[in-house]
């Protein structure tokens, strides 16, 4: 029987969507009928989608629009947390195992970028496995001798983290054109500083074109991370209504920017002194969060959520934009205050409530108006 012109169109068109799905086939044993699994975005801090294991099966299906990406799929139930870590395109991919093996021990085949990230987590994996051991025998230390035991303890932990940065550097050099190697030289690109550029104009294109690649690319455009005394760099982002502001909009007063992502637990913990921060300062002091979400959503759930009496900003690049690299940040929270001339006078990372001999962030907005007098 022939084909008409019109089914062998449809037919094309359906191949060509499927080549640009991926799908992920699990076959995971110790897990209850019933026990759902989530696929999640690490990067957006959410959910892409879920599948309800059955006989020991799940599929999820669906598409990305930015790929290869980092994946993870997981479970959590029973004070665990288990996962299996993904580097994919719209590709099939395969995932076998048992709970036993999960998270570094799990095979997952079917894909060229997950074969790399395989590669480094052969070599990484039993390094994170016994950091993980140690880990928990800190947590189960009683008695007089806890304190000296977990020194210990940190201290072969620090080996292992040393060991692990070692072997992440050496497999960067040896295999930098692939995906794995982008996506790990962004995190480690501090120990590649004096040749990061060389190395960037060494990758292939497509390499260079990718979202990974870009973000070496955005690195080396805004170049060294302020620093205490230098001139604050500028930038423009929305507020939740829409509005676009920029940062040398609020010169002339001090100002506290704070650096934040909606589900980051110091974050939120760090709510009441920034609205005790506004009620006391107001006058002097502007208070602005930039947020690191990428999801619009997330940052307005974020928004709704903590009722800032504050300006809360969004450019969409995530921590990997422009600015959150100029400004150095790692982590969050990440506090920067900027005088009225401009210049960055304090800047440090992390929240709590006399964490560290630091003070609560109010103690220390308190302190440099009472040595500003």
């Amino acid at each position: 029987m022939k084909k008409t012109l019109l089914s062998v169109v449809i037919s094309s068109l359906t191949l060509a969507v499927s080549a640009q799905q991926f799908e992920i086939r699990a076959n995971i044993t110790g897990f209850s009928n019933g026990a759902k699994f989530y696929l999640t975005d690490p990067e957006l801090n959410t959910s892409i989608d879920s599948a309800v294991i059955q006989n020991d099966h799940f599929v999820i299906k669906g598409h990305l629009d930015d790929a290869p990406k980092s994946l993870w799929v997981t479970r959590q139930a029973d004070g665990h947390y288990y996962y299996v870590t993904l580097l994919i395109g719209n590709e099939t991919v395969d995932i076998k195992g048992d709970i036993k093996d999960m998270p570094y021990n799990m095979t997952v085949t079917g894909s060229k970028t997950q074969d790399e990230h395989n590669l480094l987590l052969s070599q990484t994996g039993p390094l994170y496995n016994k950091r993980n051991e140690l880990v928990e025998q800190t947590r189960a230390l009683t008695g007089d001798s806890a304190k000296i035991k977990s020194k210990e303890i940190w201290k072969a932990i620090g080996k292992i983290d040393s060991t692990t940065y070692v072997v992440q550097k050496n497999f960067i050099v040896q295999n930098l054109n692939t995906y794995e190697a982008l996506y790990q030289l962004f995190f480690i690109r501090g120990a590649f500083k004096d040749s990061l550029q060389q190395m960037y104009n060494s990758l292939k294109p497509e390499f260079k074109r990718s979202t990974l690649g870009q973000r070496i690319a955005t690195y080396l455009k805004v170049g060294d991370k302020l620093k205490e005394g230098d001139k604050f760099a500028d930038f423009e982002a929305i507020d939740p209504n829409g509005k676009k502001h920029r940062l040398s909009d609020f010169k002339g007063k001090y100002i506290l920017l704070d650096f934040s992502e909606t589900y980051c637990g110091p974050c939120i913990q760090s709510v009441p002194d920034m609205q005790n921060i506004v009620k006391k300062y107001g006058d002097k002091m502007t208070v602005i969060t930039f947020s690191g979400d990428r999801s619009k959503g997330l940052w307005l759930l974020g928004v709704k959520r903590d009722k800032p009496n504050w300006l809360s900003l969004w450019d969409g690049k995530g921590i990997y934009g422009e600015t959150p690299l100029k400004y150095g940040v790692t982590g969050f929270p990440d506090f920067i205050v900027i005088d009225p001339d401009g210049k960055i006078v304090n800047n440090w990372m992390g929240y709590g409530k006399n964490d560290e001999g630091r003070g609560s962030l109010e103690t220390n907005v308190d302190k440099l108006f009472a040595n500003s007098k």
